[in-house]
């Protein structure tokens, strides 16, 4: 175990073999048809079609890690690739993520032999034990906060129990589904209307209407008293006693942690279904509401000062976006008010939209930041964004220090130069470099960051939050192009410029 020995507490549930380690594939592919988070699960891999790229080592590192993966077992190091590089190993341990390697020059090893031992471990472990109810609640508060959610307790026991889990309201309407497998087509919702007779006039316990399903059922409530049904459904095999009373205490403490007012019907509630990846609720209560979720095209993340303004700035933005979009969600969570947009009036430009909110707006002084994200695809880029932007948001005003608005670019560009941050000193004095001619002259180096990253590379701007004249910009900016070599005011010229200054202000701000 080379990296991330302080998570040999973690407990694997799956294992998987990593055929294609490309993260291109991954990302134009697999996301497109699957998005799920793989918390506890161990990818087997050789790194072959990447063997000869640092780099690609490192995305898939990083990919693998930002899926949940809990580690990876490296086969064939000293064969397929001559050594585990020092920077896929600095990320690994950056990120606490495993790295088991598998002794190295042996050609002997084989796949079928880790994977069998490691699945006869998990399935002698997965038992129901007297400590399971602590052990599955323990595994989603370690998870990103954002994560900890009914939906995800209901999969990790869906995964462990190798069962389909419903939740359903008082009038068993599904407000929850996990299917195991994940693409069966079980109709479990026919099977629980067959049930519904005995379930509301009373008759609790297990269901015998499908000869080849055994379902338990139980009762759960929410904070306010309301009544929920939990829905045990396994094909072919009973599950263990007892395992039914075990499954309900884990989600009634579940709902009681993260499920508050878990079948409130409102945009809250269908807001923080989008952004939690619990994609039955939102499903549902896009439904209800009559929100076409696939209309939603563009996300503002706004992030609130003062939450007593946040009643203002929601309605402020309302009749702001109201003028130029159709469909418009608009909640808090937490210090962030979530805007979802969606038909957009053709004749505007929809980034003038949010600029002209900055300037004509009375509360900007309530407002910390506005990432402003365009085209998203479905929902799936809408938390994907959510996340990114909340995993940077700390770090916004240690780059950026005199602007409000981003754009989801310059956001993927700051969760770019954060990782390279933390990558070790060697990194990032190879991406410091390109700066190295000035990096003894302090105002050479406040010109060129106040140019690129609060100026966005106009010269009136940074003339002005400089103090100084525009032809003394001008004349600084020349200067410092000549002694690094690189034109920062061509595009194609000042990315690794620009991602150095972020650096520079991460590591000395």
């Amino acid at each position: 175990m080379v990296t991330g020995t302080s998570r040999l507490h973690q407990t694997v549930s799956s294992l998987s073999v990593l055929e294609v380690a490309d993260v291109n594939f991954f990302s134009q592919i697999i996301q497109t048809v699957q998005e799920e988070w793989y918390a506890e699960e161990l990818v087997i891999s050789s790194f072959y079609s990447i063997k000869d790229s640092v780099e690609q080592q490192c995305k898939t590192v990083q990919y693998l890690h930002d899926l949940g993966e809990v580690g990876l077992i490296l086969y064939y190091v000293g064969i397929i690739m001559p050594d585990i590089a020092d920077e896929v190993l600095e990320l690994a341990e950056s990120l606490n993520f495993i790295i088991i390697c598998m002794p190295r020059n042996d050609y002997s090893l084989r796949y079928n032999e880790v994977i069998y031992e490691v699945m006869e471990a998990i399935v002698s472990n997965q038992n129901v034990n007297e400590h399971f109810v602590n052990e599955s609640l323990e595994k989603v508060s370690l998870l990103p906060e954002h994560l900890r959610s009914v939906e995800i307790t209901l999969k990790l026991l869906s995964d462990r129990m190798k069962a389909n889990i419903v939740l359903t309201n008082s009038n068993l309407d599904i407000i929850n589904r996990v299917m195991w497998p994940r693409n069966s087509s079980l109709d479990v919702a026919n099977i629980i209307r067959s049930m519904a007779p005995s379930i509301l006039n009373g008759r609790m316990g297990e269901g015998e209407l499908d000869s080849s399903c055994f379902v338990e059922y139980k009762r759960v409530h929410q904070k306010n008293g309301e009544i929920l049904y939990l829905f045990l459904i396994k094909e072919n095999t009973k599950l263990p006693p007892k395992t039914m009373d075990q499954i309900s205490e884990v989600v009634q403490v579940a709902i009681n942690l993260w499920g508050d007012k878990h079948n409130e019907v409102s945009e809250y509630a269908l807001v923080k279904a989008i952004v939690n990846d619990e994609s039955e609720k939102m499903r549902r209560l896009a439904s209800l509401l009559y929100i076409d979720v696939s209309a939603i095209q563009m996300m503002w993340l706004v992030y609130i000062r003062d939450l007593s303004e946040e009643r203002r700035i929601r309605e402020d933005l309302k009749a702001h976006l109201s003028q130029y979009y159709k469909t418009a969600v608009i909640q808090t969570i937490d210090h962030c008010v979530v805007v979802l947009l969606g038909n957009c009036s053709y004749k505007y430009n929809e980034f003038e939209i949010a600029a002209e909110y900055i300037e004509t707006t009375s509360l900007m002084a309530d407002v910390s930041s506005i990432v402003y994200s365009p085209r998203m695809r479905n929902t799936q880029d809408v938390r994907r964004m959510y996340q990114l932007v909340n995993g940077v948001s700390k770090e916004v005003h240690r780059i950026y220090h005199n602007r409000k608005l981003y754009t989801a670019a310059e956001v993927r560009s700051m969760k770019r130069a954060i990782d390279l941050s933390k990558q070790g000193e060697e990194i990032t004095e190879e991406c410091l470099s390109v700066m190295e001619p000035i990096m003894d002259d302090a105002d050479a180096l406040k010109t060129l960051m106040t140019f690129l990253l609060d100026a966005k590379g106009n010269m009136d701007d940074c003339s002005k939050l400089l103090f100084v004249h525009k032809n003394t910009v001008k004349y600084r900016i020349k200067k410092i192009c000549e002694l690094i070599g690189y034109d920062v005011t061509i595009n194609s010229e000042s990315y690794d410029v620009y991602t150095a200054c972020m650096v520079y202000r991460l590591i000395h701000n």
